[in-house]
């Protein structure tokens, strides 16, 4: 009889545990957690990201909303990781890429700088910035900065940027043709393999936006400003430009050895794919919590959305939509012959006048 009661007060006993149990899992609240775990942030090149985070630098939050928020993008530690340079034609959409490439990896994206003679006249390796300089770069006068684009004056040989944005020529394979060049280069370093992104976008639109940014030194001024594409003054600049988009952009398929091409036309259209693609060449394998986050705020705060003058004949008279197709077809044959798909010409300006038109060398 007492041994029958032991055993029904240890069943009692593990009956109410079990319902207590129960009751506080039912009741409890689900929370998710907002600060990520190490081990869930994200990795590059095999290695957690978060471990290469340094906590006494600069972090800037893009998300906006509660949840994501705290998935801040943050300094690395130096020469952490390698360089590659993001160039393009200036206001091809590569603010905007660096933005995706930022929220989307936790790390910060930075400037093209130094150039070739100045990385050449200091010794390899030494041109980063200490702890204090670090942090005055990140407060400097810049519209970028105060945008969050922290690491715009942070140059590339920190080695702590995703990716470093350049509208430089790459330099080239050959000494003598650098030393003689007549623009500004971006040099690579001659222990590391040259790795780039190059983002290509209708040349129509980055030739209008690059005249209104000549004009205002603003990424974000949407006026009009109409007058800025009339008269000879207009003609002179639209026709200068087509040989030194097409130039810059050739240069960054051939002096490279290896180069993960972005079309701006395609990032439009499905920026989640692109950015998968691009993540994989820069071998990142995202923290996915930041890409449902990013899902829902894909524009980010420099992407312009209103255009008061767009490409039309007007704007570009028949001898200079000629030019520049002219070249658009040459870029679109050398991306094809090098393994590249070629440039999505149904959706440049112009294409029912010159799409068909097939122009393999000038």
């Amino acid at each position: 009889m007492l041994k029958r009661l032991r055993v029904s007060n240890r069943l009692g006993a593990a009956l109410v545990s079990v319902a207590v149990f129960c009751l506080v899992a039912v009741t409890r609240p689900r929370t998710v957690p907002l600060a990520a775990p190490a081990d869930t942030d994200g990795r590059i090149g095999g290695r957690p990201i978060a471990e290469l985070w340094v906590p006494s630098r600069p972090a800037h939050a893009w998300f906006t909303s509660a949840q994501c928020r705290p998935l801040l993008t943050r300094f690395t530690c130096d020469q952490c990781l390698p360089l590659v340079y993001l160039a393009s034609f200036p206001r091809s959409g590569n603010t905007w890429l660096r933005y995706l490439l930022e929220a989307s990896t936790g790390l910060v994206t930075t400037a093209g700088l130094p150039d070739f003679w100045t990385y050449r006249n200091q010794t390899p390796g030494k041109i980063v910035l200490d702890l204090e300089q670090l942090w005055d770069a990140t407060r400097a006068d810049r519209e970028l900065i105060s945008y969050g684009y922290l690491g715009e004056k942070i140059p590339w040989s920190q080695g702590i940027g995703i990716v470093s944005k350049t509208h430089y020529y790459p330099e080239p394979w050959n000494v003598t043709e650098a030393e003689d060049a007549p623009h500004g280069l971006s040099p690579f370093p001659s222990d590391r393999p040259r790795r780039a992104v190059l983002l290509i976008r209708d040349p129509f639109k980055s030739i209008i936006s690059l005249r209104k940014y000549g004009e205002t030194r603003s990424v974000r001024n949407e006026k009009d400003m109409t007058y800025l594409y009339r008269g000879e003054d207009w003609l002179n600049y639209a026709m200068h430009l087509p040989h030194v988009w097409f130039n810059m952009n050739a240069e960054w398929l051939q002096a490279t050895n290896e180069t993960h091409v972005v079309l701006y036309e395609r990032l439009r259209q499905d920026p989640m794919g692109e950015l998968r693609a691009l993540l994989r060449f820069l071998q990142v394998e995202p923290d996915r919590r930041r890409l449902e986050c990013l899902r829902g705020e894909l524009e980010g705060i420099a992407h312009n959305h209103r255009h008061g003058v767009v490409p039309d004949g007007e704007t570009y008279p028949l001898r200079v939509r000629a030019e520049l197709w002219s070249y658009i077809h040459q870029l679109h044959w050398l991306l094809r012959d090098r393994g590249y798909p070629g440039l999505p010409l149904q959706h440049y300006s112009f294409a029912d006048e010159f799409g068909d038109i097939n122009i393999r060398m000038r």
